[in-house]
């Protein structure tokens, strides 16, 4: 039996360093052993709870080196601390402890960090930052619950990890020459820049790419580039290859208002007639992958198919992030990221102007109904100053109304609507903006009633002529699909008795996604934010299949220009949109430029024309929204350039908080 650790206190102190070294060495394979197993639970999770995606050979290669990766990048931060601790820590036993205490928290951080992906499917990264204490434990309490794999995915890697350091402290695998190559091994690594996360375009598919990634070495990662410059930088000056004519550095999104009005020739507008209401209905998740036609998971959504089929129906349409934080500033504002997202500003937000803002003035009222808490996301912050009529949050339901069942985050989506639906009928006539917010399709896709939307499941797959292998991938979601079901019921009973009231042939909805749910993996990396959009009105006079890719920062210029030339509602000349309006196209093109925000931390994706950016990895977007890898320097640096100059203008905004001149403000709020 060799034992590791240094004799006595005589032992001269090279000797002791290099028993140490030795020691650390050894027990170090411990680590290794039980991240591994915390590893294979994860796999295990995945493989039960999800299609396994094809190439799961290369996903397992690519995750066994970012996990190997991962371990040799931990030891050498985790050494000085061993050696510093082993100078004060004596007596017997005194390496595992060491050891055992600085691994411990590395365990159970990755255990943390794996549990919330086999929840979520999405690995968590610097957006934990972003969020306030009160939304973490809405967003956990609302969706997360322990299961036997959670709880395994703990204990287990840790029982491991301590039976294997005795087991190697006792019996050492490693002499000091292979444990000092091990080390030296892992400084040479380091000092390289070999980082424990795969490329980008290692693997096509998204959701392969995220389990294959390290979820510690993902967190970590996306962490410190928090701490980076917000700026891409390239052989281009700002401005340089700028999309719009700005005119005035100060502000550094003013310019002209010159959307043009698109969507007048698909409507008929009887003279004299009021302006049309307009209700917007954001629909939590809801994705082109389960949603309308072609839809590549087949579609769950019954009643929005059949509205698709008498609307304008884009099929190429994009959130402009991948969660709800940035949706209303976007929709409604066409409004710029921020850090954080526009909202993230709080009481401190800049002055804007939004369709909300710009039609108060016209005399309409405006209203936002959900059934969750108004403060999440700094929603109420943002309706708030847009001078918001009535905003109907989780406090605003009596004992009449249902709850989500086992979530706090508030009210069921028939719920919201049945709201909504009466405030509207109460209307005195006089036109509004309602925008309606729904949840019901989040974690933890729970509804009232949910056994009958369960077997509305089973008869929808057997619509669609499921094969027995499909149903069985598609029952792996089950849950999910049922809240969709639920959703698209209470969407179908709220047009239903929408078109009772008096005002409803003078009314535009608006139906789209706030962004794709997760839970379901996502098939590239685009499909995320692969969201339909929906104009219905009883004044349209004909329907239209738009297959030209816009996105939400596209829908306020577009209705207010529509607003302008045809009912003469005062719109500002000056104007701060991101977007530039919907393209009309029915054939498969972009001719838009856009910023995408992955999480509330992250902004290192962008799309121009029909190439889409992800960090440094380039890709086609083709039918379907589907993508191509792209291997061309030229069009890389374009779009990095392009991506650099929203970015350089989002820090100005950001450290200024300049967004919109007093002059062109006070004219909609000539007392605020």
């Amino acid at each position: 039996m060799v034992k590791l650790t240094a004799q006595a206190a005589g032992t001269p102190w090279p000797v002791r360093l290099g028993e140490r070294l030795t020691a650390f060495g050894n027990l170090s394979l411990a680590l290794l052993l039980a991240l591994l197993t915390g590893r294979l639970m994860e796999l295990l999770g995945v493989l039960m709870t999800t299609e396994v995606p094809r190439n799961v050979g290369m996903v397992i290669v690519v995750a066994l080196r970012s996990d190997l990766l991962l371990f040799l990048e931990l030891l050498v931060f985790l050494l000085p601390l061993f050696l510093a601790c082993r100078t004060v820590v004596r007596g017997k036993n005194a390496d595992i402890r060491v050891y055992g205490g600085l691994g411990s928290p590395v365990l159970i951080g990755a255990a943390v960090l794996s549990s919330y992906f086999l929840f979520s499917r999405v690995p968590l990264g610097s957006d934990l930052f972003g969020y306030s204490l009160s939304d973490i434990v809405t967003t956990a309490r609302g969706g997360y619950h322990f299961s036997a794999l959670s709880v395994a995915t703990l204990l287990l890697p840790l029982g491991v990890f301590w039976v294997a350091l005795r087991i190697f402290d006792r019996h050492a695998v490693l002499n000091a020459r292979a444990a000092l190559l091990l080390l030296g091994l892992a400084v040479v690594l380091a000092v390289a820049g070999v980082r424990p996360l795969p490329a980008r375009g290692a693997l096509q598919s998204e959701f392969a790419y995220d389990i294959a990634a390290n979820k510690t070495a993902f967190f970590i990662a996306d962490s410190l580039a928090r701490l980076r410059p917000s700026h891409v930088v390239t052989g281009r000056s700002p401005g340089a290859v700028a999309q719009f004519h700005y005119l005035d550095p100060q502000y550094p999104f003013l310019r002209g208002e010159d959307t043009p009005d698109v969507l007048g020739g698909y409507f008929n507008f009887e003279p004299g007639a009021p302006p049309p209401n307009i209700v917007f209905l954001g629909v939590e998740g809801l994705g082109r992958a389960f949603s309308g036609p072609n839809a590549y998971l087949g579609s769950f959504t019954p009643f929005l198919d059949e509205l698709a089929g008498k609307s304008l129906y884009f099929e190429n349409f994009l959130s402009s992030q991948g969660r709800t934080f940035a949706s209303l500033p976007s929709i409604l504002g066409s409004l710029p990221f921020g850090d954080q997202g526009f909202n993230s500003f709080g009481s401190r937000m800049p002055k804007s102007l939004t369709l909300l803002s710009i039609l108060k003035r016209s005399g309409y009222r405006t209203r936002f109904f959900c059934g969750t808490r108004l403060d999440f996301d700094h929603q109420g912050d943002f309706l708030e100053q847009q001078d918001i009529d009535l905003a109907v949050g989780i406090g605003d339901y009596d004992a009449s109304y249902y709850r989500l069942p086992g979530s706090d985050w508030g009210y069921a989506d028939k719920e919201i609507l049945r709201k909504a639906l009466l405030t509207e009928r109460d209307d005195s006539g006089r036109p509004y903006v309602d925008y309606v917010q729904t949840i019901s399709t989040h974690p933890r896709y729970a509804v009232p009633g949910q056994e009958e939307y369960l077997r509305l499941f089973e008869d929808r797959m057997r619509e669609l002529h499921f094969s027995e292998a499909e149903k069985a991938n598609h029952r792996q979601y089950r849950e999910v699909y049922s809240t969709i079901l639920y959703t698209d019921a209470a969407l179908r009973s709220y047009f239903e008795e929408q078109a009772k009231l008096p005002g409803y042939r003078n009314t535009i909805f608006i139906v789209t996604g706030d962004h794709r749910l997760a839970e379901i993996p996502p098939s590239t990396r685009i499909d995320r934010y692969h969201v339909p959009l929906i104009i219905f009105s009883p004044r349209l006079s004909r329907p239209a299949r738009i297959q030209s890719i816009s996105s939400h920062l596209d829908i306020a210029p577009t209705l207010l220009a529509l607003l302008r030339h045809h009912f003469g509602i005062g719109t500002p000349d000056e104007v701060t949109w991101v977007g530039s309006g919907l393209d009309m196209e029915p054939s498969l093109r972009n001719i838009h430029r856009y910023p995408i925000k992955r999480t509330i931390t992250s902004l290192d994706q962008y799309v121009s024309g029909m190439l889409f950016l992800d960090g440094d990895s380039l890709f086609a977007i083709e039918r379907d929204m589907d993508l191509e890898p792209v291997r061309d320097d030229a069009e890389l640096e374009r779009l990095r350039a392009e991506l650099a100059d929203y970015l350089s203008r989002n820090a100005l905004f950001q450290r200024e908080h300049r967004l919109i001149p007093d002059r062109v403000y006070s004219a909609y709020f000539p007392r605020r």
